[in-house]
C-alpha cells in the first residue's frame, strides 16, 4: 500500500521536498511504519526522535501509534511553528 508523508517547516528544508510517497505492506501501523523509514532513511531517527513534532494521519492528530495505516493514507509531519 502507499502512504504519503507530507513534510512542512525545517524538516521540509533538511529534505528538500515536500513529500515522498513509501510503500508498506497491508496492516502496518504507524509504529511499525516509523521504525521502518528510521531503518531506511537515517534522518528519520531525528525526526521521530524529536518530543516536539506533531504527527498528523489524514488531517487528525495521532495520538494512538499503534493505529492501522491504510492505502493512500497521508501523514504530515509538523515540527513547531516560530515566528520572529
Amino acid at each position: 500500500m502507499k502512504i504519503t508523508i507530507k513534510y512542512f517547516s525545517w524538516i521540509r528544508v533538511k529534505l528538500k521536498k515536500g513529500s515522498e510517497e513509501f510503500d508498506f505492506e497491508k496492516n502496518t501501523s504507524f509504529k511499525t511504519a516509523s521504525n521502518i523509514l528510521i531503518k531506511k532513511h537515517p534522518y528519520f531517527k531525528e525526526i521521530f526522535d524529536d518530543s516536539s513534532i506533531k504527527f498528523f494521519l489524514n488531517l487528525s492528530e495521532i495520538e494512538d501509534h499503534e493505529i492501522i495505516l491504510k492505502d493512500g493514507d497521508v501523514i504530515a509531519l509538523l515540527p513547531p511553528v516560530t515566528g520572529g
